[in-house]
């Protein structure tokens, strides 16, 4: 299952921004679109129907050419064996944290 939803930019030129998550992908869904990602040498024009996979973490900026220009936005959950993973992962970075700045306070032997 995927989550969808539809957006319409009110000005033309005018950028919006987010920062991209794990499996989002943008579709031009009426007008042209012109999307800028970090990182990117260039810049990306969507015409109607056209997709593109966003990379996760990337800030991202889509202006619309025209008033009403409309893009879908598709997010694509990671798999649950992934998010597990990063769950547990991060627990154990803070456990390891915990260990490292408690060690760190310890006085040493015949002081």
């Amino acid at each position: 299952m995927r989550e969808l939803r539809t957006f319409e930019l009110d000005e033309p030129g005018r950028p919006v921004g987010w920062r991209a998550r794990e499996g989002q992908t943008v579709k031009a869904v009426e007008g042209r679109l012109w999307l800028t990602i970090e990182g990117h040498h260039a810049d990306i024009w969507l015409l109607p129907g056209a997709v593109f996979a966003l990379p996760a973490g990337a800030k991202v900026w889509l202006s619309g050419e025209s008033e009403g220009a409309r893009f879908m936005l598709a997010e694509t959950p990671v798999p649950l064996s992934w998010r597990w993973l990063a769950i547990v992962g991060r627990a154990l970075g803070r456990r390891l944290g915990q260990r490292q700045a408690g060690a760190a306070q310890c006085p040493e032997p015949g002081v």
